[in-house]
C-alpha cells in the first residue's frame, strides 16, 4: 500500500462519511470481519436483521400496513428468512401504484437518496434509498475489490453509460467524492466511434489507473479498439464488469488484451442486491450482510437450489424505502454447493437477465443495449429534472431490428391519451445512432415477450456482414 491509500482508507474515508452523512468506513470494516462468518452466524445476522426491519415496515410503511392486515399476518409470526414466503411478491407495478405509500413514515426527507433504473425488461421505476443502504452498497464494494488486491485509494478508469458514469460537477462533494477518495475517473461510453474511442484511450493512458470497471460489452469494443489499432496498455491489476451479463468471448478478449484478471459483479440498486466473483470464479458470492435473495417461480413460490426462476429480493438496510420480496426482473439459481475459496454465503450460478449483447449500425458500429435506454431522454440527458418527467411518461419500451438493420421502437404509455408527438425525439435519436436504418415508432398497448415468455427491451436479428 501507498502513503495515498493509508491517508485515503484512515483519513479521507471518515471524512467523506462525515460531510456526506453516510457509514461506509464503519460498514466496511464491519465487513471484512464477517467476510467468513459460518453458514449458521450468516443466517442468524439476517434474521436478526429481518425481524427489525419487517417491524419498522409494519409501524411506519402504510402499503406494508395494510398489506399485512388484509393477510392477517402478525409482523411477529416472520422470524426467518424462511418465513417470508407468507408475503406476496412486489412488483414495479405495484410500486408504481402505491409509491407514496411505500415511504416510512417515520425517516427525515433529508435521508432520502433518489434512484431510478430502466431494468432488465425496459420498465422505468422510480425508488429511493438512505445513507445506510448506500454505504453498505459501497462497502460490499469495497470489500470485493480488497479480494483482488485493488486498495481504497487506487486509481479506476470507469467506462460505461449512466448506472456508473453519472455526470458530477467535479467541484461538488461527490465529484471530489470520486476523485479524491475512490480515486474513480468515469467516461462515457456512449460514443463509439474511432474518435470517441480514442479520446477515452488518451485519458486511459493519462490516468494510469490500477483497475479499468464499465459494463462488459462497453470495455469489448475498447478493447478491440486497442487490439485493432496495435495500442500499449498500461499493467493492471483487475479488470471489473458490472451492469450486463458477461458474455465468455467478453472476458476472454479483456483478458488476453489487458493482461489482467477480470472479475464480474451482479447487482440492482432497486432491492439492495450486491454479488461478486472471487478469485474462484465460482458465481456470485451475495452479500448476505445486506439482502436476502431467493429464486421464486413468477408466483413468489421459493424454489430449490439449482432451479432457474425469479430473483426475489429483500433489501435489509432499506428503511425509507422498503423492499420485502421485490421481484427484480432478472432470471438467476442458487447454486447447490458452497464455494472452495471458504466463505459460506450463498453464490447465485448465472444470471439470465440484461444480456450484454450488442447491437450494431449499418455502419458496423457496435451499439451496447445499455445504452439505448438512455435514448429515451430526450437530449440523451438523464439528469434533467424535466427531461425525466417526460421518460417517467413511459411504462415500457422495445427496441426490435429486423434482419435488415432496421428499428422498430415500441412505446407503451402509461397514459394512453398523452400527447404522442412529444416522444419523437425518440426516433431522432435513434436515427442519429443507427445512421442508414429505417426507425419506426410505434405506440402499443402491451411489449410483445419473447417466445420463451421472458420479456426484454432489446431484440435483433441483425448481422453485420462487413
Amino acid at each position: 500500500m501507498t502513503l495515498y491509500n493509508i491517508i485515503d482508507r484512515y483519513i479521507f474515508l471518515p471524512l467523506g462519511d462525515l460531510v456526506y452523512g453516510s457509514c461506509v468506513a464503519a460498514k466496511f470494516k464491519e465487513m471484512c470481519k464477517t467476510d467468513f462468518l459460518t453458514e449458521e452466524q450468516v443466517v442468524e445476522l439476517q434474521n436478526r436483521k429481518l425481524q427489525k426491519l419487517v417491524k419498522h415496515c409494519y409501524d411506519t410503511v402504510p402499503y406494508y400496513t395494510r398489506l399485512f392486515d388484509s393477510l392477517g399476518i402478525d409482523p411477529s409470526q416472520i422470524k426467518t428468512r424462511e418465513d417470508l414466503k407468507v408475503l406476496p411478491v412486489l412488483t414495479k407495478q405495484i410500486i408504481r401504484d402505491n409509491y407514496d405509500d411505500l415511504f416510512s413514515k417515520g425517516m427525515s426527507s433529508r435521508r432520502l437518496r433518489t434512484g431510478a433504473t430502466g431494468g432488465s425488461t425496459g420498465t422505468p421505476l422510480k425508488f429511493c434509498t438512505d445513507a445506510a443502504e448506500w454505504s453498505s452498497w459501497k462497502a460490499s464494494t469495497l470489500r470485493a475489490w480488497k479480494w483482488y488486491g485493488l486498495n481504497i485509494g487506487d486509481k479506476i478508469f470507469s467506462l460505461g453509460g449512466n448506472s456508473i458514469n453519472k455526470k458530477k460537477n467535479l467541484l461538488s462533494f461527490k465529484g471530489l467524492y470520486d476523485r479524491i477518495i475512490m480515486r474513480n475517473f468515469k467516461f462515457s461510453s456512449a460514443d463509439v466511434s474511432d474518435e470517441g474511442m480514442q479520446r477515452n484511450y488518451e485519458a486511459y493512458m493519462k490516468i494510469k489507473p490500477k483497475a479499468i470497471r464499465g459494463y462488459g460489452s462497453s470495455l469489448y469494443v475498447f478493447a478491440r479498439y486497442i487490439e485493432k489499432n496495435n495500442l500499449p496498455v498500461l499493467p493492471l491489476k483487475v479488470l471489473l464488469t458490472t451492469g450486463e451479463v458477461l458474455m465468455p468471448e467478453y472476458r476472454r478478449k479483456l483478458e488476453e488484451v489487458f493482461h489482467a484478471p477480470l472479475y464480474d459483479a451482479y447487482g440492482a440498486g432497486d432491492g439492495g442486491i450486491l454479488s461478486h466473483e472471487c478469485k474462484e470464479h465460482n458465481g456470485f458470492h451475495i452479500t448476505e450482510e445486506s439482502c436476502v435473495i431467493e429464486i421464486t417461480d413468477k408466483k413468489g413460490v421459493p424454489l430449490e437450489d439449482g432451479e432457474v426462476g425469479f430473483v426475489c429480493t429483500t433489501d435489509l438496510d432499506n428503511y425509507v424505502f422498503p423492499f420485502l420480496r421485490y421481484h427484480v426482473g432478472d432470471m438467476a439459481y442458487i447454486k447447490k454447493e458452497q464455494c472452495t475459496c471458504g466463505r459460506k454465503t450463498r453464490l447465485i450460478g448465472e444470471v439470465m437477465g440484461r444480456a450484454g449483447r450488442l447491437m450494431y449500425n449499418k455502419q458496423g458500429v457496435p451499439i451496447s443495449p445499455t445504452m439505448l435506454p438512455m435514448m429515451f431522454y430526450p437530449e440523451l440527458n438523464y439528469h434533467n429534472v424535466e427531461y425525466q418527467k417526460v421518460y417517467n411518461k413511459i411504462d415500457k419500451f422495445q427496441i426490435r431490428q429486423d434482419a435488415k438493420g432496421d428499428i422498430c421502437v415500441l412505446l407503451k404509455l402509461k397514459d394512453k391519451n398523452e400527447d404522442r408527438a412529444q416522444f419523437d425525439y425518440v426516433r431522432t435519436n435513434y436515427c442519429n445512432h443507427f445512421v442508414g436504418s429505417e426507425v419506426v415508432l410505434s405506440f402499443v398497448d402491451e411489449i410483445p415477450t419473447l417466445p420463451s415468455g421472458k420479456e426484454d427491451y432489446c431484440v435483433s436479428e441483425y448481422e453485420y456482414k462487413g
